[in-house]
């Protein structure tokens, strides 16, 4: 299969990097090449800016030859509508399946006329991880299920193609230790059906629900006749990534918070940034080793997990305290007023990256 990617200036580069990121999956998983990617633009696209960026190898040329053709959303978008020698060249391509719009690409589509693919999608939005996964499925269902695996959906990766217009997710991880699927809401009321196995785990990600007015199932099953470490570990694992998945692109998302929350004598605060860039940074003051009979550096270890799974900077600070069940809790509350100030959409933002960078992955 031959694909043409188009590009323009202000293509979302977060759409195609994620897009991209399955087939290059099904690339390393398949023993043989299943489909070959132009990046073809009407016009010369330079390559001067620093970062991610992609050069166009096919420019100006008719777009013959090509089985499918993908549009992604960008911000300059709206500008081709208007521009009668884009669409003119855009329209007089014919491949022989159809074409693929992600985002603002679906509704530039639909202006234009042409043959766009039926995709299990709810307008007027697509994930374009998930896009990516449905065209794997329909070169290749055996080689979908392989890259789902690889990229730690599991069975549930399909269900997520009914969610995807919303800022919802769900994520599957399974492991010779455990066993987790997960759903979240970002835009919630706090509903909450989560099952670990340890009830005190339960309790703290119950905190994250209900404080951040986010909408969380979870069932865990781990290897706890060994100890907890697994199971925390890969819950951790588990809820970051549905955070990744639910946030997309990024866009319009405050991106950065700050809450400080008390507990009877604790203080904690937690900061957050959904920079794409995983760092944690824990200042906590535990007193002896356990709380709840879990060690407390499960507590530490979580913390740290979550972050690099939803890949975002998490800056924690116990300021007071006494009591390791009091620390904890006001840490997980904050974290939850944190997290649900980070990921809320600010009107100002709408459809714009949060950072100078223009990419946030």
């Amino acid at each position: 299969m031959k694909i043409a990617l188009i590009l323009y200036p202000g293509v979302s580069l977060n759409e195609t990097s994620a897009f991209l990121s399955v087939l290059e999956s099904a690339h390393t998983a398949s023993k043989t090449t299943l489909f070959t990617i132009e990046y073809c633009s009407y016009l010369p696209m330079h390559n001067g800016k620093p970062g991610l960026t992609l050069t166009s190898g096919y420019t100006g040329l008719p777009l013959t030859g090509f089985d499918l053709i993908v549009l992604c959303g960008g911000k300059n978008l709206p500008d081709l509508l208007k521009n009668e020698e884009w669409k003119t060249w855009l329209r007089n391509a014919s491949p022989s399946l159809g074409w693929i719009g992600i985002n603002q690409g679906g509704a530039f589509l639909k202006q234009l006329g042409v043959n766009i693919l039926s995709l299990p999608q709810s307008e007027p939005t697509l994930n374009p991880f998930l896009a990516g996964l449905w065209l794997v499925n329909q070169i290749n269902s055996e080689l979908c299920d392989i890259t789902a695996t690889d990229q730690n959906l599991g069975p549930a990766w399909y269900a997520a193609f009914a969610r995807s217009n919303g800022r919802s997710a769900r994520f599957a991880r399974s492991s010779a230790e455990t066993k987790i699927e997960a759903e979240i809401t970002l835009d919630g009321s706090g509903n909450q059906s989560i099952s670990t196995g340890i009830p005190f785990l339960d309790h703290m990600l119950a905190q994250i629900a209900r404080h951040g007015l986010f909408d969380i199932r979870l069932k865990a099953s781990g290897d706890l006749e060994i100890d907890p470490h697994h199971t925390m570990e890969d819950c951790a694992l588990t809820l970051g990534e549905t955070f990744r998945l639910a946030l997309g692109d990024r866009k319009g998302i405050q991106r950065m918070a700050s809450t400080s929350v008390p507990m009877d004598e604790s203080l904690a605060t937690v900061t957050v940034d959904f920079s794409g860039r995983p760092y944690c940074v824990l200042q906590t003051r535990w007193n002896g080793e356990l709380v709840a009979d879990i060690p407390v550096s499960l507590v530490d270890h979580f913390l740290e997990s979550f972050a690099n799974a939803a890949r975002c900077n998490l800056f924690v600070q116990v300021q007071a305290g006494q009591d390791n069940h009091h620390m904890a809790e006001a840490v997980f509350k904050a974290l939850a007023r944190a997290l649900n100030q980070a990921v809320s959409l600010d009107p100002r933002r709408a459809g714009m990256i949060p950072s100078t960078k223009e990419v946030l992955f």
